[in-house]
């Protein structure tokens, strides 16, 4: 059996050199303005900054397996839908958003057993873990008036599509 441990002491340089790449990466797709070597250093500096939290740290090291199984699974529906289908186009869009919205759940899953303030902003928990800016928080997200007032806007977004559409 080969013995793997030594990358968990080489975890954050990883971390770091990956969201370096994908943080420049970004920069460079919003076309922020610049020069690309301070489009470079900010994704350094940015890189830092997460890495330097080591629960962000973990969070992103619990997170890798379970992006590499949905990775591996979207591989294998998209090459079972190669093989079955002629015309792949008429896939792509509704898998990626299905993609998506389970990678969102995901990492929200991982991040409730990451950081522990989440649990306690969860309904019917415990205010122990919780300054009183984020107790307020809480007892506003329960209230009756957001929720009411999610509900109107919600249908105001729907009542509003449907207008611009026809």
């Amino acid at each position: 059996m080969i013995d793997l441990t030594f990358l968990n002491h080489y975890a954050p340089v990883w971390i770091l050199v990956i969201l370096t790449v994908l943080f420049y990466a970004g920069l460079t797709v919003l076309k922020i303005p610049g020069s690309k070597g301070v489009l470079a250093l900010t994704a350094v500096l940015i890189s830092f900054i997460f890495v330097s939290s080591t629960t962000a740290t973990n969070f992103v090291i619990d997170l890798i397996p379970v992006i590499m199984v949905l990775m591996i699974i979207g591989f294998m529906i998209m090459l079972m839908l190669v093989l079955i289908t002629k015309d792949l186009a008429t896939f792509t869009k509704p898998l990626a958003w299905i993609g998506f919205v389970l990678a969102i759940v995901f990492v929200l899953a991982m991040a409730f057993n990451s950081f522990p303030t989440l649990n306690h902003m969860l309904p019917n928990s415990s205010d122990s873990g919780l300054n009183s800016g984020m107790s307020e928080l809480k007892d506003l997200i329960y209230s009756q008036d957001f929720k009411d007032s999610i509900v109107f806007v919600i249908s105001l977004v729907v009542v509003c599509v449907f207008l611009v559409k026809k």
